[in-house]
């Protein structure tokens, strides 16, 4: 089995170390000689772990210092594996991956809001933009010139201008619903439009947002490697509802855009 999806390159994350596994001969063998869909090489090889008598603490003290050699802080790249790692399956064999809840026509709408490029590497290495973009998202200047054109009170985060799939770089814009496309230009806000689509939408468990996001988007990644569903990569979106007004608590649903 490829570790890519067809057309668009869906990367998948080492179920031990949570690396990328963005080349397909990054992915460990199984025993047939075959590459493994869930391992890179540096943890599995001939249908076995490399070193199977690791604990999810010890993996965390071998990868940390290879993430310090990316320019992060120790501390910084421990807290980042010790959120990511109780949640891959060599970890958490037992733990029910989410499924899709529900397949869903959408119409086209807007969003305004700031936005950013990053890419799955850069955010999943520590060295990316989406925490900040949310912060900013949150201050009073943006708050205050959002409520001019909102239509209700609710928060998205759209994926959108994708270059190679997930593998490559992607426009993300934190903002909200706003009934028209052209707005004041004179409010410091982009616009994105997303077009009608068919989506397979996660809905994520409930718990402190930024984890359960987290875990989602890597069952999300798992189950598209692993299902003959295909991504569209016309535009994908995060929903923040009345179920995730409250941070500690939150349930937070996930559009993604399927041929």
């Amino acid at each position: 089995m490829s570790i890519m999806n067809q057309e668009h390159q869906q990367p998948v994350f080492c179920q031990s170390c949570s690396m990328p596994m963005l080349e397909q001969d990054i992915g460990g063998t199984e025993l047939n000689g075959e590459r493994s869909s869930d391992y890179c090489k540096y943890c599995y090889s001939d249908g076995a772990f490399v070193q199977p008598e690791l604990s999810v603490e010890d993996m965390i003290d071998i990868c940390v210092p290879h993430m310090v050699e990316t320019g992060m802080e120790a501390s910084a790249a421990k807290a980042i594996l010790q959120q990511q790692l109780p949640g891959l399956k060599r970890w958490s064999p037992n733990r029910d991956r989410l499924q899709p809840a529900r397949i869903e026509e959408k119409q086209a709408f807007t969003i305004a809001g700031i936005a950013i490029t990053t890419t799955n590497a850069d955010e999943i290495s520590g060295q990316g933009q989406i925490g900040e973009l949310w912060s900013r998202f949150y201050s009073p200047d943006v708050q205050s010139q959002l409520v001019a054109v909102r239509t209700d009170g609710d928060a998205y985060a759209c994926y959108c201008n994708y270059e190679n799939g997930t593998a490559g770089r992607y426009d993300l814009i934190a903002g909200a619903q706003v009934g028209t496309p052209e707005i004041d230009p004179s409010l410091n806000l982009g616009t994105v439009a997303v077009p009608s689509a068919k989506y397979a939408v996660f809905t994520t468990e409930k718990g402190p947002i930024q984890s359960v996001v987290y875990r989602a988007w890597e069952d999300i990644w798992y189950w598209f490697a692993h299902s003959e569903v295909e991504r569209a990569f016309t535009g994908d979106f995060e929903y923040y509802g009345e179920r995730a007004a409250d941070p500690s608590s939150a349930q937070v649903d996930i559009y993604i855009a399927i041929k």
